[in-house]
């Protein structure tokens, strides 16, 4: 290859580029390939050879952003995510959607043509300033490659401040547009460092209250009974700050699938919040506290959001990252702080009334576990039994799909010395992309990962299991098979039959053991309980896929009923113990 002045150019700019996420210590790469992004995915694999980098390639843009997605929601670290001009960039939009929606540090690096070339009709070329509008925390238009050192500096700082701003609270993605002209290709074999990169150091992130408003807040807390309610929340350091704080003041924790708790077995621990508050008991008044305290995202249970709306008191949100995202409208208190920095600095007495109300959530909460484990006790298999097996016979981490699968988990996952952690979606509340960044979840560590997905979400993001066949991924994939969307069941179309097939119900007639052997994935289809615990039971090695095979009205019948048995416990408890 002829050496000129341009690809000296390009090296060295492109360089300076990868030494500045390197020096922000970038680990992940996923790199969607095309042509306009060679000279970065090339320096990029080459530099994989001397250092930390992790490099991931994959062909469909929306599959790739979702497995880097899936990395950085696992990670708590950023993902470089690379693709080529045009469309390329704008498939990898419903991913930082999501990431932005979950506050998750997403890096953008989408390469483009040059400016001569845009807005004329030349191919692959669409316009990508600002592409993804509010989605971004940050958007970056980098410069043409140049040798001049003040611009290199400029793109070393501003790459580097990029990177910073995507792990600032609140966190989310950034996206950074880089225009390059032909010649594309670099100059490889030996690095090219034009300039020394100096790392910026990040400002740590501080979240505290006043002295007066630590003295007000507790003033307000004093003497009162209060209940915790923890949303969707993944990091564990704050999951165990939360439940030492329940320790501390014997507070009860109505704790959401999603929230890390929701994996601790722990008399404090609530799971029967969305079923008890669903009921249609009279008397769910006795269970409300004179002060609500929340922390985390909003709850997958939507009878828990309209449980926090109709209620009158206090409601204190924890809320470090300054957003207010709360869809229940239902705050009064917003506290910009950790649950770990309120147990550390929170200083009251017992409540002597709050004993009361712990006791019952308590004695209801047991009364809800026998509920779900004598309605369970069937060799017939169920898609409630999925949930309830997997708390019991896996370890590891569990992504979970949206619509049905996710509210199963809410109503059965119960707390188990081996119940792994939840993932899911739950920003955009999307069926798309779940295999990809389940993929993603599995490729962070070597702990045994697992999918629970319906059939139409599985189907509507096949492409992704490309990536389990080229890389060494450890997932096992459960489908509920119950050939369309189950959810809809649950819904009020279901009342309009002539026409809820075709467009709702939409049976795909998917034949999953051919898809298996498309993607040379092991393929298990067992028919009841013991089968399927046996299956759990098997080592995770490789692409696994098992079949759970249901039926709609069944499902729906089975849920009915189930609910039915809630409204009797509630009954019977609230009968027997007047308020």
């Amino acid at each position: 290859m002829m050496v000129t002045s341009e690809t000296l150019q390009l090296t060295g700019y492109v360089q300076t580029i990868i030494d500045s996420l390197e020096q922000q210590h970038l680990k992940n790469i996923v790199i969607a390939p095309g042509s306009r992004s060679t000279p970065v995915a090339l320096l990029l694999a080459q530099a994989a050879k001397t250092n930390d980098f992790k490099l991931y390639v994959d062909v469909d843009e929306r599959s790739a952003a979702f497995f880097a997605l899936g990395l950085t929601k696992t990670t708590h670290t950023p993902t470089l995510l690379l693709c080529t001009s045009g469309t390329a960039a704008a498939n990898f939009y419903p991913a930082i959607i999501e990431a932005h929606l979950t506050h998750q540090p997403l890096i953008i690096l989408t390469t483009d043509r040059p400016p001569e070339l845009t807005n004329i009709g030349a191919p692959q070329a669409i316009d990508q300033d600002h592409l993804y509008g509010a989605h971004v925390k940050q958007f970056l238009q980098l410069p043409l490659p140049t040798d001049r050192q003040s611009v290199l500096e400029y793109v070393a700082f501003s790459v580097q401040r990029a990177y910073l701003a995507s792990q600032q609270a609140p966190k989310g993605p950034v996206h950074l547009n880089l225009p390059l002209r032909k010649p594309l290709m670099p100059l490889l074999g030996t690095e090219k460092h034009p300039i020394a990169v100096e790392p910026i150091q990040p400002a740590p992130t501080v979240t505290a209250l006043t002295p007066t408003a630590l003295t007000q807040l507790q003033k307000a807390l004093k003497n009162q009974r209060i209940l915790l309610v923890a949303g969707p929340e993944e990091t564990a350091d704050d999951g165990q700050a939360l439940l030492a704080l329940a320790e501390k003041m014997n507070w009860p924790i109505l704790t959401d699938p999603l929230h890390p708790l929701r994996a601790v077995p722990h008399p404090l621990v609530l799971t029967c919040g969305d079923r008890l508050l669903k009921a249609t008991a009279s008397n769910l008044t006795q269970l409300y506290p004179d002060i609500i305290i929340r922390s985390g995202a909003t709850p997958v249970s939507a009878s828990l959001a309209n449980w926090l709306s109709a209620f009158k008191g206090p409601i204190y949100n924890l809320d470090p990252n300054g957003t207010l995202t709360d869809a229940t409208k239902a705050t009064t208190h917003q506290l910009a702080i950790t649950p770990n920095w309120l147990y550390q600095h929170l200083a009251l007495p017992l409540a002597p009334k709050q004993a009361a109300l712990t006791t019952r959530w308590q004695t209801l909460e047991q009364a809800y576990k026998t509920l779900v484990a004598q309605t369970l006790a069937t060799a017939t298999l169920t898609e409630a039994h999925v949930p309830y097996l997997m708390a019991q016979h896996t370890t590891g981490r569990i992504f979970v799909g949206n619509s049905m699968p996710i509210r199963d988990f809410d109503d059965f996952y119960q707390p188990t010395q081996l119940a792994p952690q939840l993932y899911c979606n739950r920003g955009a509340n999307g069926i798309d992309g779940v295999n990809s960044t389940a993929l993603g979840m599995s490729a962070a560590d070597e702990k045994p990962s697992y999918l629970v997905i319906g059939d139409l979400s599985f189907f509507h993001d096949m492409n992704g299991l490309m990536l389990a066949k080229r890389y060494p991924l450890n997932l096992t994939i459960i489908v509920i098979d119950n050939n369309g969307g189950g959810i809809f069941s649950f819904l009020p179309q279901a009342q309009a039959t002539d026409y809820f097939e075709t467009l709702f119900g939409t049976p795909q007639d998917l034949d999953l053991a051919a898809v298996a052997q498309l993607y040379q994935a092991v393929y298990v289809h067992p028919k009841t309980v013991a089968a399927l615990k046996m299956a759990l039971a098997a080592p995770v090695k490789g692409l696994r896929l098992i079949e759970i095979t249901t039926e709609r009205q069944e499902n729906l019948n089975s849920h009915q009923q189930f609910q039915t048995a809630v409204d009797r416990l509630l009954e019977a408890h609230f009968a027997a113990k007047p308020s």
